[in-house]
């Protein structure tokens, strides 16, 4: 069994992508789907999701199992954290799609309490320490009650060596796909992974 670093797995996704054929589309599909089925075989309550998305890829991740918690009659949140100038193609998709389906989407964390808080604020492409409003937002979903999940990497940690950047996101379970990353497994990032 492989564990591979950040910069592998984006090699492997651009093979796919590039010599493969598949659309980057339909691997956030299939991540997506893979995520909520992973949740749901681990009996989560999912009744009352908030899921926190950056602009990245990862945030477009995070956008998808949004829709498809709100497809399946859930009571979800679905919150943008940085910028609407700064986000992937694929995030673009993902939040048209949901603005399509009469569905808003927030940009800051609402007052309330959550069965389960979906971090997929920053994935395996982290290489900076989070600060100022990131930090604040992730600080906060730290301390709520739900059950807490990741898309791929708490945000936060670095996906190679396990480094805490700054401040990270301490998931109960991470959902990764392809293969492990090399920093679920290193201190203290595995201390983050659940």
């Amino acid at each position: 069994r492989y564990a591979l670093t950040g910069e592998q797995m984006k090699a492997a996704d651009g093979r796919m992508i590039r010599e493969i054929g598949i659309p980057s589309l339909i691997l956030m599909e299939r991540a997506a789907l893979q995520c909520v089925n992973a949740m749901k075989e681990a009996n989560i309550d999912l009744s009352h999701a908030l899921v926190v998305c950056g602009s990245g890829n990862n945030g477009g991740d995070g956008f998808a199992i949004a829709r498809l918690l709100i497809e399946e009659g859930f009571d979800v949140d679905a919150i943008l954290v940085g910028s609407l100038t700064s986000r992937s193609e694929e995030t673009k998709t993902q939040m048209k799609i949901l603005e399509n389906m009469g569905v808003s989407v927030g940009n800051s964390l609402p007052d309330r309490e959550y069965s389960v808080i979906i971090d997929a604020v920053f994935g395996i492409g982290l290489s900076r320490n989070i600060e100022g409003n990131y930090a604040d937002v992730i600080e906060r979903m730290n301390r709520f009650h739900g059950y807490k999940v990741s898309v791929d990497m708490p945000s936060g940690i670095c996906s190679d060596t396990g480094r805490i950047l700054g401040c990270a996101f301490k998931a109960d379970t991470t959902v990764t796909f392809a293969y492990p990353k090399a920093g679920h497994f290193f201190y203290p990032g595995c201390q983050y992974t659940g």
